[in-house]
């Protein structure tokens, strides 16, 4: 490859202190072959400096860009294997390109975010060719490393506080506590504990809080009034509306599995859409699904009531409307 060819991609890729041996194309990407330089290094256990050389590793192969619509793969060759004279650790050169394991660049990485705040994870993940899972780390890696700075309530003369859980990782789940109506992120806490809620709170003046939007946890009610006794404290209508699906659902699996011992398939999506977004034929279906196991028909009405609370002209109307809901919750069989 000519040395002008090497010194264009070196630069327009971002490759500086990489020698660039050869490019080709494989199942309509980009791969660029790249040669690295030993440098000295420290071993990770112990910090020691006296290592010998032990072999080369395989080359590890990354995306790193995105160019005319072609993944751009790094092919990294030359890494040197190091082993620890002193506690015997055998480690890899690490590069400061790529972190361990990863199977794209920090320079693939920033692409990924800036896409992120055009695009959704799956319109990214399509665009790139990485799965949902890879597009959510690289965005969890990043808000880790993000230190938000220190809360400072003086500069607004009243909050609307959001608190919500997010699962970020499978089980695991963060509180971010938000200001709905300046739309700014407040704070993502280290853990879901209410302690740790409480003591983020606590530094905000009480008299400047309005309003405070919740789930349907009950925790955070409680904390929430007892914090905040002069601030109205709402759920948001999203979390009711799941609360609503969710025991939907639950009493289509008990008529499905339980009632009818598994030997019945009840549909489910049909339950879960709104009624106005139902067709004529999918309108004549639930008549018939629910004629047919009437168990439902309670739950399905409580939903559909719920939902149309939030198109109520006023307060006033709406709460007629959900005490009548739970009238006859309260009365049906399975209250």
């Amino acid at each position: 490859m000519a040395n002008g060819h090497k010194y264009s991609i070196t630069d327009l890729l971002g490759l500086k202190g990489f020698k660039v041996s050869d490019m080709r194309e494989e199942e309509g990407a980009f791969v660029i072959e790249v040669q690295v330089k030993s440098e000295e290094a420290d071993c990770p256990r112990c910090g020691s400096r006296d290592l010998y050389r032990h072999g080369k590793a395989k080359p590890r192969k990354a995306l790193h860009a995105l160019l005319n619509g072609h993944k751009v793969y790094l092919e990294i060759h030359g890494r040197q294997r190091c082993k620890c004279k002193y506690c015997g650790r055998t480690f890899t050169q690490e590069l400061e390109i790529i972190k361990p394991r990863s199977r794209s660049t920090k320079y693939a990485e920033v692409l990924v975010l800036r896409l992120l705040s055009l695009m959704s994870f799956k319109a990214v993940s399509k665009l790139l060719k990485i799965s949902y899972g890879r597009v959510k780390k690289v965005l969890m890696e990043a808000l880790a490393m993000i230190k938000l700075p220190e809360l400072v309530a003086d500069d607004l003369k009243e909050l609307h506080i959001g608190i919500d859980e997010h699962s970020f990782r499978h089980q695991e789940m963060a509180i971010m506590v938000t200001d709905v109506r300046a739309k700014r992120v407040l704070g993502i806490l280290k853990d879901y504990r209410l302690s740790t809620l409480e003591e983020f709170l606590k530094k905000i003046p009480p008299h400047k809080v309005k309003e405070v939007c919740i789930d349907m946890k009950e925790g955070f009610r409680k904390l929430a009034q007892r914090l905040f006794p002069k601030a109205d404290v709402v759920v948001d209508h999203f979390h009711v509306i799941a609360n609503a699906n969710k025991y939907m659902d639950e009493a289509r699996r008990i008529e499905q599995d339980v009632t009818n011992k598994g030997k019945v398939k009840i549909p489910k999506k049909i339950f879960l859409v709104g009624f106005e977004r139902l067709s004529e034929e999918g309108v004549k279906k639930l008549d018939e699904l629910l004629s047919k196991y009437p168990n439902l028909k309670d739950f399905y009405w409580a939903k559909e009531k719920l939902r149309k609370l939030y198109s109520a002209k006023d307060k006033g109307e709406a709460s007629k409307q959900l005490e009548l809901v739970i009238m006859n919750l309260k009365a049906s069989d399975d209250a």
